[in-house]
């Protein structure tokens, strides 16, 4: 099951809201175990949530990043919700403008009565991840800078920085200063939006209006690099072969990837090597070692994986290296007594040894 539907009426927005949520390895209508998650907060829902869970899956799955909850959030008033200042006209319309600014106000929502509600309901953690797409993006650093405090990593896929002038852009300086950023990570997915003919390091010099979407997005990223002082984990990618359409799925990727290069286990593979001598105790040194720094990164316990570390007692059996196996095996029955399912495979484990 990819996810399941969900409201709650706003106090704050005055409307009902609609949210699509996904939660890991769930079956339908079961019930949710004692197994959380870190939660990913994905602006434009019904237009990311396909892509953000199957990368989930996939990345997850291998153990690269970890298994998240995904809450989409579809839109009632895009232009409201995703702007964080009012203006009268754009391009010559008013209508298009007419109900922006509304981007504190959302993010009231999201603090007071989103969060709460998805903390309330679904097996999720604290740990939290915003990720936004143009409007989006722009929301995303405004939240960055308004609330930094609401999530650990944000995610700004070729945000409309052009908005108001420039307006977050101007205050960047301000905003970087004025703000405690330890433990905070940005990435910004930047498309190839010039005109035909021009190119990454001339259109900095650029004045066309055609322009400005990406040039506000540079003179942004400048200043971040510029500002070795900040605490900010920063990282940027251009994506010269996509569009403002197609930035989104790659920009995702790379983002999951460069928010979690933490979280996957590394150095596994000497313990298989064919002339590898068993030693259960290095073993489980690296996995404390890497499970004690996991646990640092989200800012509370996370114990080896039941399903990993079942997995490698399998793995360790396939290859002949019986104590290795054993040794995993009784880990999780040290860390998850009440599984059942753990001392089933200390039992298959046994049975192999006959």
């Amino acid at each position: 099951m990819i996810g399941q539907t969900d409201s709650l009426y706003s106090e704050i927005l005055e409307e009902t809201r609609n949210i699509w949520v996904h939660v890991p390895d769930q079956a339908p209508g079961a019930i949710y175990g004692e197994t959380t998650y870190p939660v990913l907060y994905l602006l434009d829902g019904p237009g990311h949530f396909h892509a953000v869970t199957g990368l989930l899956h996939n990345l997850g799955q291998n153990a690269i990043v970890p298994k998240m909850v995904v809450v989409g959030i579809p839109n009632t008033d895009r232009t409201r919700d995703l702007t964080p200042t009012h203006v009268d006209v754009m391009f010559g319309d008013s209508s298009f403008v007419r109900t922006s600014g509304g981007g504190d106000k959302f993010l009231e929502f999201m603090e007071k009565e989103l969060i709460p509600y998805v903390e309330e309901k679904y097996p999720v953690t604290g740990y939290r991840t915003f990720v936004g797409h143009s409007f989006g993006g722009l929301a995303a650093v405004h939240a960055l800078f308004s609330s930094p405090e609401l999530f650990n990593n944000y995610v700004a896929i070729d945000p409309s920085l052009w908005w108001d002038d420039w307006i977050l852009v101007k205050k960047a300086d301000a905003d970087l200063e004025g703000n405690e950023l330890e433990g905070k990570a940005l990435y910004i997915g930047v498309a190839n939006t010039m005109e035909e003919g021009m190119e990454i390091d001339r259109v900095k010099e650029d004045t066309a209006r055609s322009s400005d979407h990406i040039r506000s997005i540079l003179a942004f990223i400048e200043k971040l690099e510029d500002r070795q002082d900040s605490s900010l984990e920063f990282g940027w990618e251009y994506y010269e072969d996509d569009d403002h359409g197609s930035v989104p799925l790659i920009t995702e990727y790379d983002a999951l990837r460069f928010l979690f290069p933490w979280y996957r286990l590394k150095g596994l593979n000497d313990f298989f090597a064919e002339d590898a001598a068993d030693d259960p105790e290095k073993l489980l040194m690296v996995l404390e070692e890497h499970y004690k720094q996991v646990s640092e990164k989200f800012g509370y316990e996370v114990p080896p994986s039941e399903p990993d570390v079942n997995s490698l007692g399998y793995n360790f059996m396939t290859v002949n290296k019986p104590a290795m196996a054993k040794a995993m095996f009784e880990l999780n029955i040290k860390n998850y007594p009440e599984s059942a399912n753990v001392y089933d495979s200390m039992g298959d484990f046994y049975l192999d040894q006959e």
